[in-house]
């Protein structure tokens, strides 16, 4: 299945935008496009910078925050080379951030909602680095796609995420990837967060090709990247 990306509204860019600024605790006020906004946080015991719709948020305690200024906005964006230059830092990762505001194509594929033994049967299909990287554990709602046999194939959830955004989880078993499962199960995940009136964003990891391509099937739109760092000292 082809990308079926479409634009998203300014609307809809707009409210993501504002989403993104009240999580990083940056004022409305200072968001100005194409420009950066560097916000002191005591609280986080991490670096956390996004771009979203042209408009750059760095977050980080006031030790930190006075070094990145002069980074390069590509290093800033680049979890691993942004770590190698702060002192006992972790790199946590960089993500695409990708968003949709309309429901995606139907699949004829058989989705339920989730019960707590099919969850329990697609964690303990996954390794552990598949489960966490899914997203699946923090989501509210799931929705599992069934095989032939009726038996859980892939689950997919949302969680509502600074009351505009709802953050999208999704997994398919091994066997089943491929397969169309994924797809259905995300597909009717996403359905309900936007019928519940949220933009549906989901994180992919920069690298997996295969959850961004799913992403991009169901119809959703890169906006931004993500990129955070833990701060050890």
């Amino acid at each position: 299945m082809k990308s079926i990306s479409k634009p998203l509204t300014d609307v809809t860019r707009g409210r993501i935008v504002t989403a993104w600024a009240n999580a990083l605790g940056v004022p409305p006020d200072d968001i100005r496009q194409d420009e950066w906004v560097f916000v002191e946080r005591a609280d986080l015991t991490a670096v956390v910078v996004v771009r979203v719709d042209g408009v750059g948020l760095v977050a980080a305690p006031a030790k930190i925050l006075d070094q990145l200024r002069d980074v390069s906005r590509e290093v800033l964006l680049d979890a691993d080379a942004l770590a190698s230059m702060l002192p006992d830092a972790d790199p946590i990762g960089s993500a695409d951030l990708l968003f949709a505001e309309r429901s995606p194509r139907s699949s004829p594929s058989s989705v339920i909602a989730a019960r707590p033994l099919d969850l329990a049967t697609m964690r303990a299909g996954a390794s552990a680095a598949e489960w966490d990287e899914s997203g699946i554990e923090e989501t509210e709602r799931q929705w599992v796609a069934l095989d032939p046999a009726g038996d859980p194939a892939a689950v997919a959830g949302f969680s509502r995420w600074r009351s505009e955004l709802a953050q999208m989880g999704v997994l398919a078993a091994p066997q089943y990837r491929g397969a169309g499962l994924g797809y259905a199960a995300a597909a009717a995940a996403t359905d309900a967060a936007l019928g519940a009136g949220l933009i549906a964003q989901w994180r992919s990891r920069q690298g997996n090709q295969a959850s961004r391509g799913l992403a991009q099937r169901l119809g959703y739109t890169q906006l931004g990247v993500q990129a955070a760092v833990a701060l050890n000292g």
